[in-house]
């Protein structure tokens, strides 16, 4: 999915031109020369915003956090229960949700290896 058809209006806006396109041009070669500009534009427009974000200026170490968010979670996660188990609490159910659950979130919304 390029970065245009992640944004609803101007995904679809594209999708329903190539449609309506396939509608009403009635000519094969026509519509088949249409729908090919029409892609060319959207590919260039594509080629710009990502030559855009290259161009984007990162701070490092926000960067470095970002890439490292599973590991953060997954780190914390784990010397959180290891405190909790040396210094002997229970851990109960609303306990290990807040223990577990950002680590929970994260993983079920980044999915595996994304």
């Amino acid at each position: 999915m390029s970065f245009l058809e992640a944004i609803p209006f101007i995904g679809k806006l594209f999708s329903d031109t190539t449609d309506i396109i396939k509608e009403v041009v009635v000519d094969k070669d026509k519509q088949n020369e249409i729908i090919g500009n029409l892609d060319r534009v959207r590919q260039a427009i594509n080629k710009e915003i990502y030559i855009k974000e290259l161009e984007t200026k990162t701070v490092t170490w926000v960067d470095a956090l970002h890439k490292m968010g599973r590991q953060i979670l997954n780190m914390v996660t784990i010397i959180g229960v290891f405190i909790i188990l040396i210094l002997d609490i229970d851990i109960s159910a609303p306990a290990a949700a807040i223990i577990g659950g950002p680590n929970m979130v994260y993983q079920y919304v980044k999915k595996i290896g994304k």
